[in-house]
């Protein structure tokens, strides 16, 4: 017989859902266990007991080392799916007390993210998973009890290092995400206020990394403007985005088409600051040189010969 105790401050009932499901895999590993349930405050204290099936043959070596792994596993998974969240959130609060409660969610929502992508020097989930399961399953050979919001904090300080680096890793990135919605939203009133200056312009890919901005008929709008505008902003690191929003802001048009399909961070920023007026080519056959949304001919010669207008 083997007898170890798992307890939980934060997660009690979920642990106990999970120990009652892994019995049948228990069972098929030819072990017998009951569990039984205390609360010691505000403590829920798992008994878990084992047996040794009479129709399975483990030695006490195999029997106890099958037991405590399987709990391991069980304890290993009830930290990555549910508590690990929880950690975020605490380390939040006693290092960012200026984020509320709906950012601070927002942030470990984040953080998670960037935990389960493997991303920033982190491991991936599935070798963080089997690290942390051989941390618990090393403790469990020489103890039998294991309160594991505790061992959390005090055994595993590497994976309160890795969760801690993805924590601020996620704020960074949400107050960068926060700033540019404020930004935009500043944009969009000025966009909202400001008198059309133009009816319609079209937005081609340029030279290099820059674009076009041209009239129905294919006349530059703006023209030394924008391309001072270009040698300026780009020489001084800005984003070719940016550049676009304030050569548009500048133009002022009611309606703005574009002859690319823009990644989703550039379209996303475009529709909205200029919500409502920023739509794609859809003639197959346009006549705008550099459109890159005109239909290609099956034998992969353009029937339509670009316009170059000037």
């Amino acid at each position: 017989m083997d007898c170890v105790h798992i307890g939980s401050y934060l997660a009690a009932d979920s642990l106990r859902r999970r120990l009652f499901g892994e019995l049948d895999v228990m069972r098929a590993q030819g072990l017998d266990v009951s569990v039984q349930i205390r609360t010691l405050g505000g403590l829920t204290l798992l008994e878990c007991t084992a047996r040794s099936r009479a129709d399975r043959f483990l030695s006490d070596q195999e029997f106890r080392c099958t037991f405590r792994r399987r709990l391991a596993a069980v304890v290993a998974r009830l930290i990555f799916e549910e508590l690990e969240k929880s950690f975020i959130l605490e380390t939040l609060s006693n290092r960012h007390p200026e984020i509320d409660d709906d950012e601070a969610r927002e942030v470990a929502s984040y953080a998670v993210a960037i935990l389960n992508d493997g991303i920033f020097g982190m491991l991936e989930p599935s070798i963080r998973l089997g690290e942390v399961a051989a941390d618990i399953e090393s403790y469990l050979r020489d103890s039998s009890l294991l309160v594991i919001e505790g061992f959390v904090r005090f055994r595993m300080r590497e994976y309160l290092d890795e969760l801690r680096s993805s924590t601020e890793e996620a704020l960074g990135k949400f107050v960068a995400e926060r700033e540019r919605k404020e930004f935009v939203k500043l944009l969009k009133y000025f966009v909202d206020v400001q008198e059309d200056r133009e009816d319609e312009v079209h937005v081609v890919r340029g030279s290099g990394k820059g674009f076009d901005i041209r009239s129905p008929g294919g006349r530059p709008i703006e023209g030394d403007y924008v391309a001072s505008l270009a040698a300026d902003l780009l020489g001084e690191g800005v984003e070719v985005v940016d550049l676009l929003i304030s050569a548009l802001m500048t133009v002022a048009p009611r309606k703005v088409v574009l002859h690319f399909e823009p990644d989703m961070d550039v379209a996303e920023t475009l529709e909205s600051v200029f919500e409502g007026r920023v739509s794609r080519c859809s003639d197959p056959e346009c006549g705008f040189a550099g459109c890159e949304l005109r239909m290609p001919h099956p034998a992969g010669n353009d029937p339509v010969e670009p316009v170059r207008r000037r």
